[in-house]
This record gives structure tokens, sequence and C-alpha cells, in this order.
């Protein structure tokens, strides 16, 4: 009960001041705006004390409020899009088709005409030798270490453990009899043939090819150009010169005599490895498994011939075929029954 009455006096305390301070307010524009007259309608009684007082005139500003523009934001609403990405499902076939493109090189043949000169120019590539000069005996020098490091291979045992008595897995086929479920009586359906008799109208037009003339040309001269070869003289310097290259005397001045370095070939072993049977323990003797054939029965069944009279029918006697291929029927079924 404390909490609703609290706020209620809160609120007419409230409304009270504001109502005193627009009282207040009011009077103030009203004291402002009276203007007082003293001393401006006096006359003849003003004038007696002009000399002896001088009475002081008040003075009073009125404030106007004149409004001036000035600019408002206003606040609109507007709609944003806002892109929402989802998922789009694109159909795409199994198997995926892909086109490859391979280039494929086409020969386009453009006639224009060519002209051959005649007698026609060889020019014909006779080989000759070239000698490049070449300093033989050359030296080659090949550095090796001293003293020379030899790494020689040594072979050794290499155990592995085998288990006693060793598994051999071996897999043996055998029979599975799968049962096939058979109707009885098993139903045995026979297509029985029979004349189906096609309307075809007869005889009916059939159109022949005439014979017609035709114009032969006859037989005209034709210029048949026959290729004859000739011979073709393909000018050759025979001999021509070919430059030999021949020893000729270098006089080479000789130095004073001082020591120099002499390289001389030390013959040396080399180990080569030379493969040599290593015996690999095998416990004997140890079973052997064979195949063993071993024969089954198996049933297999014999088919049984029987006679089906087909039943032949005439155009004349067509009631009486009915009913004897009924009769007929109602035996075979009886001779399936059994």
């Amino acid at each position: 009960m404390r909490m609703f009455v609290l706020p209620v006096l809160a609120l007419c305390v409230a409304l009270v001041s504001c109502g005193e301070a627009e009282v207040k307010q009011e009077s103030k524009v009203a004291e402002e705006k009276t203007v007082e007259k003293r001393g401006l309608h006096l006359g003849d009684y003003g004038h007696h004390d002009h000399h002896h007082h001088h009475e002081h005139i008040k003075t009073v500003t009125i404030e106007k409020k004149v409004p001036v523009p000035y600019e408002v934001t206003k606040h609109i609403p507007y709609t944003v899009e806002k892109k929402v990405p989802y998922e789009v499902k694109v159909p795409v076939p199994q198997p995926y088709y892909v086109e490859k493109k391979y280039p494929v090189h086409v020969k386009e043949y453009v006639k224009y005409p060519v002209h051959v000169p005649k007698p026609y120019e060889v020019i014909k590539k006779v080989p000759y030798e070239v000698k490049v000069p070449v300093d033989k005996p050359y030296e080659v020098k090949v550095h090796v270490p001293q003293p020379y490091e030899v790494i020689k291979k040594i072979p050794y045992e290499v155990k592995v453990p085998v288990p006693q008595p060793y598994e051999v897995i071996k897999k043996i086929p055998y029979e599975v009899k799968v049962e096939v479920p058979v109707p009885k009586p098993y139903e045995v359906i026979k297509k029985v043939p029979y004349e189906v008799k096609v309307p075809v109208d007869k005889p009916y037009p059939v159109e022949v090819p005439k014979p017609y003339p035709v114009e032969v040309e006859k037989p005209y001269p034709v210029i048949v150009e026959k290729k004859v070869p000739y011979e073709v003289k393909v000018p050759v310097d025979k001999p021509y010169k070919v430059l030999v290259e021949k020893p000729y005397p270098v006089h080479i001045k000789v130095p004073v005599p001082q020591p120099y370095t002499v390289e001389k070939k030390i013959p040396y072993t080399v180990e080569k490895p030379v493969p040599y049977e290593v015996k690999v323990p095998i416990d004997k003797p140890y079973a052997v498994y064979s195949e063993v054939k071993v024969p089954i029965h198996k049933e297999i069944p014999i088919p049984h011939k029987y006679h089906v009279e087909v039943p032949i029918i005439h155009k004349e006697h067509h009631h009486h075929e009915e009913h004897h291929f009924e009769d007929h029927g109602h035996h075979d079924h009886h001779h399936y029954g059994h």
C-alpha cells in the first residue's frame, strides 16, 4: 500500500509546482507590458512643481520572440535490402559427360598455278671430309687420395624366426545344397500355333518402269600428255681440291733443366665380391597336405516325354471341333493331375 501512495503524492507535488511556475511567468509578462504614463497629461499641475521636483521616468524594454527558421532533421524509415545467401542445387547428370577438345590438323588444298622451270635445276649435296685438329695423346689427371680408402662388404647371417610347427592354411571347397521351391503339380504352359489370316487386296496394281530413250554421246578426241624422261646434267667439279694438313718442323727453346714432378702409376689390389652359397636350415620331415578327390552322389532329374495331340480346326465343322477341343482339354487336365 505504501508503495502505491508514495508515487501518487510525488505526482501531485509536481503538478502543483508546475502550476505556480506558470502563474508567476504570466504575471511577469504582464508587468513588462504595462507602461507608466506619469507626467504625460499633467498640464498646469505639473508646472508649479517643475522647478522644485524632478520626477524620475522608468523605461521598460519589451522583448519579443521572433521566430527564426532552423533546420529540422526528420528520421524517415526506409527499407534496406539485405542479400541472404542460400543454397542453389544444380542437377548434375551421373555419369558426368566431359567434352575434351583435341586439335586436329586439317589440310586445306588451295588450287593455284605453280610455275616449274624447264629444265629443272637439281641441287645435289656432296659430302666431304672435314678434319678437326685434336692433340693426341693428351694428359688426363685423376686425383687419388693417399691412403686410398677401400670399403669392403662382409656378408653376415640373418636369422629369420620361423614358428615350429609351421601352420599352413589351405582352403578346401565343399558342396552347399540350396533348396529351390518347386510347385506341385508343376504347371506347363505350351503355345499352340494357329493360322491367322490377313486380308490382302488381290490383285493390286504394280508400277513397272518402261524403257525410255537415252542419248549417248559419241566419242571425241582427247589429248593425253605423255611424260618422257630425259637426262638432267648437273655440273660437278671433278676433281676438286682438298686441303690436307702436312707436318712441319717447329723449333722449341728448351729451358734450363729443373726438378719437376713425375707421375708414376702404382698397381693396387681391388677386392671383388664373389657370391657363395648360404645354407638355410629347414626342419625335415615336414607335413605336406595334398588334395584328395572324394566321389559325391548327385541326383540328376531325367525329363519324361509324353504325347500331346494338336487339334485341327476346319471352317465347316467349327462348332463340332470346339466341343471336341473342350473334351480333349478336360482329358489333358486329368492327365496332368495324375
